[in-house]
């Protein structure tokens, strides 16, 4: 009986390995298949987070890039070349793929570029108003020119109060502040999120059969586009471009404002103007 005891138990222990063997296959392959559904999805995710860490180093860069180009602006007369060139050499950081001589020529090479092509900089202050109250004819004999400038010497002795007459209604010392806008475009460049961002921004229109990887809005007056709703003048790109290319551009904005520390010149402002865009 004792025999037959042993015999049962053994016959028990085997038929419960064998069904725990077949849970747990069961349950693996449960767990690859939810694994494949979800994998997609976490992907996605995990490039959205690195792509939007990217934009906040991208709109931290901006924002001292912005302050330096301010700083250009002051000591140069306002100069909207000096400006773009201090926005350039302030955002070379984000161009720079080496770190020797040669990495930092091409990245102020390449951030030149896009500041000329792909930034817009609009002095808000002083205004067109405070340049007609303020800004007198003045002789540089070592020049041998004449320039049109609001005066800079001397601010903390000239009267604070608004001239009666004064259309910018503010005083000399407010209209020797300079502050500016810069409208950047940012290209976006992690696989996926980079496109689905710029629909989503720019609110692109009627999606085509193949969605978002393959090939692009489709409608019967094709608009290369893709009928975007809330179109960025400046940092929209053609699809077919963007697709070729891999650009996926985002605007990014940001303002400075400093004392300036030369007399601003109407003149200089326009040395430079801004792209038009596409």
């Amino acid at each position: 009986m004792n025999r037959s005891f042993c015999t049962l138990r053994r016959i028990r222990k085997h038929r419960a390995r064998q069904f725990g063997h077949a849970r747990k296959t069961r349950q693996s392959g449960q767990s690859m298949a939810e694994f494949i559904i979800v994998a997609p999805a976490l992907l996605f995710v995990c490039f959205g987070i690195v792509q939007f860490v990217l934009l906040y180093q991208a709109k931290s860069t901006l924002d001292v890039a912005v302050l330096e180009a301010a700083r250009e602006g002051a000591v140069n007369n306002g100069s909207m070349q000096s400006m773009r060139s201090g926005l350039a050499r302030g955002l070379a950081p984000l161009y720079a793929r080496q770190a020797d001589a040669g990495g930092v020529a091409a990245a102020l090479a390449s951030a030149n570029a896009d500041a000329a092509n792909f930034s817009s900089i609009t002095v808000l202050n002083p205004t067109p108003a405070a340049i007609l109250d303020y800004a007198r004819p003045r002789y540089y004999a070592d020049l041998a020119a004449t320039y049109t400038e609001i005066p800079n010497d001397s601010l903390m002795y000239r009267d604070s109060s608004v001239p009666p007459n004064a259309t910018s209604h503010m005083n000399v010392q407010d209209a020797n502040l300079l502050k500016i806008h810069v409208h950047y475009c940012y290209d976006m460049y992690v696989p996926l999120v980079n496109k689905v961002i710029y629909y989503a921004a720019n609110v692109i229109g009627v999606i085509g059969t193949g969605g978002l990887l393959t090939r692009e809005p489709v409608g019967t007056n094709p608009d290369p586009y893709g009928y975007p709703k809330n179109g960025d003048y400046l940092c929209k790109v053609k699809l077919v471009d963007g697709i070729a290319t891999g650009r996926w551009p985002i605007s990014l904005d940001s303002e400075a404002m400093v004392r300036m520390q030369s007399p601003l010149r109407a003149s200089a402002l326009n040395d430079s103007p801004n792209p038009t865009g596409n």
